[in-house]
């Protein structure tokens, strides 16, 4: 098995409990062979690569359960007969204690199982071959950390970490001011031939993942490669609501940030962006269905404004666009720099901030090999390498800024870096069609619905894939398979939140951030709504059946039971639940006292450090943020060189 280095392998007993776990709560039919060893190896390999510290729970847990077996029939579990194990995961799944040890279990394995190659290959999954790629120009002005030439320093006037949705837009934008940029990206360059196309690949290679901790565990996703999250998202572009810039306004104390002001901001990203509507001959039956179902409600509906012009709906966007349709940092803003002479390392992990006095000066990091391990030279010692400039722009995202700043004791003399956090928690709900809906073939979200906007809720269609749709299926054994044989008849919705709650970043042991995160009663409020509504409108565009996104086997099929379980308590662990918005962790403010920058983005507590990106836009704006942090860091880019002129005049 391909485990990182210093894994410990699965024992005999570990790996026989698992298999006959993995083979009762997906077993054979007719769409694809059921769970068995290779189940749980994939398994193992993904947890060691992504949530490494779940891997010895997990381990812990297949031997709690194989003994708690013995308990209920006399037997371990790997010890019981095909039909024996089955009707005792059923029996576990209503049981208060057993149901919250092998619900976990089986939502990893709906995940891992159907990932596989051989699962997948007898379905007709396949992924797009990609040839005669592209060699343009620019490439010349990027290099691998681990290629650079050792004891090299490099000089630059700003230094950028990250490549996303900030640090990819503010950098262009001083690259065209003439000013000369270095860009580093702890991830991967990925080219379209170069994205795994898989769920399982995706999650393990190409996002930074953090779980946080609370009254419901949530997944954050965040891209970790050239172009960020806006190489790994769907494209929806929405501008922020008129009641959000006007509370930034009332918070900042300042008319900067109101949607009048910020327009020019905004049009210039959609320009470059070239955000258009979605075109509706590739958004398939699923289109058709979302707007049958609004109608019939009287509810508002909307074609889906991206940054894709030219889709044709080739993929699913969430694992990499596999024809550079939609228009993410790495297609739209950096070529233009890297034309204009700036300068690309990827695969380097910055890890100190060099400084003079109270001034930023640079930074220093490491070079990573291809599998994310340190690259080092002869002799053994970690590959360092340094870059100085007179600007350092941080631009991680709201997870990965602030626990770069916690890990050096900068940045935090208000108390507030890690503070503050938001994290749009986006929720599934999937139904069943009496027609053909094949979602994989079509874009996968292409309409939305702000019905509910004001009340802190926004609708989008969702349409899953193969891989996408068993972790949304809280199912197991044949009523997971039987759904499955079906799934070309699936499509779905998804809902996003315009959070109450407010996390927080901290350190842990060996640095790792922990993330804290407890939905309010508010949030379980608009979770319901949430649900309901999305129920609602599937019914009433003609699905048999829809699964709402609990953890725990429901189904509608008409609106009475849509309002007993509106009449129901909601738990939040009984919630399906996804981040990939995090926002707000290093607060803005015009007083050092109560936030981490000014409305300039300069760090309060250090010149020359600057921080543009998600961590700096007070959230929950209710909507998909990519817009609103391209045009946070457009105006940035705008102020950033305006203080490093004045700076130059006055040196």
């Amino acid at each position: 098995m391909d485990f990182p280095s210093g894994t410990r392998l699965p024992g005999e007993r570990e790996s026989r409990a698992a298999a006959a776990l993995a083979r009762a709560l997906i077993p054979e039919s007719k769409v694809a062979r059921g769970g068995d060893l290779a189940t749980v190896h994939h398994t193992e390999r993904f947890l060691s690569k992504t949530f490494p510290e779940l891997l010895g729970p997990y381990r812990a847990l297949q031997l709690t359960l194989s003994e708690a077996a013995r308990g209920f029939t006399g037997r371990r579990f790997e010890e019981l007969d095909e039909e024996t194990a089955e009707k005792l995961v059923k029996r576990w799944l209503t049981h208060p204690v057993m149901s919250k040890l092998i619900v976990p279990l089986g939502v990893i394995y709906r995940m891992t199982h159907f990932d596989r190659p051989d699962v997948k290959g007898p379905l007709g999954y396949s992924l797009p071959v990609v040839e005669n790629i592209e060699e343009p120009r620019w490439l010349s002005q990027t290099i691998a950390a681990r290629d650079y030439p050792d004891s090299e320093d490099l000089e630059c006037d700003v230094v950028v970490i990250g490549t996303g949705a900030g640090g990819a837009v503010v950098g262009r934008h001083l690259a065209d001011q003439g000013l000369a940029v270095v860009f580093v990206e702890e991830g991967e360059h990925l080219r379209r031939n170069d994205f795994p196309g898989t769920l399982v690949g995706t999650v393990q290679d190409v996002y930074r993942n953090t779980l946080s901790i609370g009254n419901v565990p949530i997944p954050v996703l965040q891209g970790r490669l050239v172009g960020g999250s806006t190489a790994v998202n769907g494209g929806s572009s929405f501008r922020p609501p008129h009641w959000v810039t006007d509370r930034w306004c009332e918070e900042l104390g300042s008319s900067e940030f109101s949607s009048e002001s910020l327009e020019p901001y905004f049009e210039r990203t959609e320009s470059i962006l070239q955000v258009e509507p979605a075109d509706t001959r590739y958004a398939g039956p699923l289109h058709e269905a979302f707007g049958r179902g609004a109608d019939a409600l009287g509810w508002h509906h909307e074609v889906m404004l991206r940054n894709a012009p030219g889709c044709q709906g080739d993929g699913f966007c969430d694992h990499g666009c596999k024809t550079d349709a939609r228009r993410s940092t790495n297609i739209a803003y950096l070529p233009p720099a890297l034309e204009k002479g700036a300068f690309l390392m990827h695969g380097f992990r910055a890890d100190k901030l060099l400084t003079d006095g109270d001034r930023a000066t640079g930074i220093e990091g490491v070079a990573l090999l291809r599998d994310r391990s340190v690259a080092r030279l002869p002799g053994g010692k970690p590959k360092r390498i340094r870059i100085r400039g007179r600007a350092v722009i941080l631009a991680g995202g709201a997870v990965a800024s602030p626990t770069f700043l916690l890990r050096q004791g900068i940045g935090n003399s208000s108390g507030q870096l890690g503070r503050n956090l938001t994290f749009h928690p986006s929720g599934p709900t999937t139904a069943l069609f009496d027609e053909e809906m094949n979602t994989a073939r079509y874009i996968p979200q292409a309409d939305f619905s702000t019905q509910f906007l004001k009340e802190g809720i926004l609708l989008l269609s969702a349409g899953p894939d193969f891989q996408t749709l068993p972790p949304l299926l809280p199912y197991f054994g044949r009523e997971l398979t039987d759904l499955l044989e079906q799934h070309q008849h699936f499509a779905g919705m998804g809902y996003l939140l315009a959070d109450d709650a407010r996390g927080r970043i901290r350190l842990g042991p060996g640095g790792r951030p922990i993330t804290t995160y407890s939905l309010t009663n508010l949030d379980l409020k608009r979770a319901r709504m949430a649900l309901a509504a999305c129920g609602r409108l599937l019914l009433a565009a003609g699905a048999k059946e829809v699964f709402p996104g609990l953890n725990k086997p429901t189904r509608w099929s008409s609106e009475r039971q849509i309002v007993e379980f509106e009449q129901q308590r909601l738990s939040a662990a009984n919630l399906i639940l996804m981040s990939y918005h995090p926002l707000g962790s290093c607060k803005m403010s015009r007083n050092p006292a109560t936030g981490v920058v000014d409305t300039n983005h300069e760090c309060h507590d250090l010149k020359g450090l600057f921080i543009v990106d998600g961590s700096t836009v007070s959230g929950p704006l209710g909507v998909n943020p990519q817009i609103t942090i391209m045009g946070f860091a457009t105006r940035a880019a705008e102020k950033i060189g305006q203080l490093l002129d004045s700076r130059s005049s006055a040196n």
